[in-house]
């Protein structure tokens, strides 16, 4: 495969630059000494910036993953009686909160199936928020390695995984 490193740091900053220019036309006091100011640093400064946002993203969406995998598993135990289900806490929040305002209208059924969907959907999210991650990851490492380890902190090169081409490929959309 034959994919260009440069090529494709090239097409990550033409899309962040896109996606500013954007931005600032459709904001109404933007002036030209501003936009004059913007260089390609501002691209490798905000990769820190971006990558955090998406960990923190990431915690979320596992901490909600937790929750639901949680669910399911009392739905689906047959021995759980639905009285029972009103008592049981997740980080001392309840884990069926819709069985206070239930007057009857509660169906383990129902709910196992819409906790089934939620748990689709937040696997779904977070493949995608992986991916955006190893890409801001590999856009900081490649544009300034240096200057993007020294605003992540320690970053072990343990933890870096080498390229793979099936991963490029399904990135690229080939």
């Amino acid at each position: 495969m034959d994919v260009r490193l440069n090529r494709l740091l090239n097409s990550a900053e033409r899309f962040v630059q896109d996606k500013k220019e954007v931005k600032d036309t459709n904001s109404s006091g933007a002036n030209a000494s501003a936009k004059a100011s913007e260089t390609k640093s501002d691209f490798a400064v905000s990769l820190p910036v971006q990558y955090h946002n998406i960990q923190s993203k990431l915690t979320e969406l596992q901490k909600q993953l937790s929750r639901e995998q949680s669910r399911m598993s009392f739905l689906e135990d047959n021995n759980t009686k639905q009285e029972d289900l009103i008592h049981i806490l997740f980080e001392n929040e309840p884990l069926f909160p819709e069985l206070a305002n239930a007057e009857g209208n509660f169906s383990k059924k129902d709910s196992l199936a819409a906790t089934q969907s939620g748990i689709r959907a937040l696997v779904e999210e977070l493949k995608k928020k992986e991916v955006e991650g190893e890409n801001i990851f590999s856009l900081g490492m490649m544009h300034s390695p240096e200057e993007f380890k020294g605003k992540m902190g320690d970053v072990s090169p343990y933890a870096q995984k080498p390229l793979s081409e099936t991963i490029v490929k399904r990135l690229l959309g080939g």
